[in-house]
């Protein structure tokens, strides 16, 4: 899917997940959600699964998960928490996954 048409097509999944408060980043289909627990996760996971289907895509199981953000890669990136950061977002720092 070209970048364009993900963005147009998945506007309407940015607005709700802004409405429900979400942190998350997107760029055409890849996109990461963070939230505050697995339980959370799952509950996203399976809301996207609904609002994609409304839309005949479908969430690419084997590329998809609900994890820590640190084990997760994003545009060929992966993230990681600068240690005796505790203040929120502050410390989070990025580096080309190998």
């Amino acid at each position: 899917m070209s970048p364009l048409l993900a963005n147009v097509l998945l506007d309407e999944v940015d607005r709700e997940l802004e409405k429900r408060g979400h942190a998350f980043v997107r760029y055409a289909d890849d996109c990461n959600i963070y939230v505050r627990s697995r339980r959370a996760g799952e509950r996203v996971m399976g809301a996207l699964r609904e609002m994609y289907a409304k839309l005949r895509l479908v969430v690419h199981e084997l590329k998809s998960a609900v994890d820590r953000a640190g084990n997760r890669k994003l545009l060929g990136y992966s993230f990681w928490v600068a240690p005796g950061k505790v203040v929120k977002n502050a410390g989070w720092h990025r580096r080309p996954s190998g």
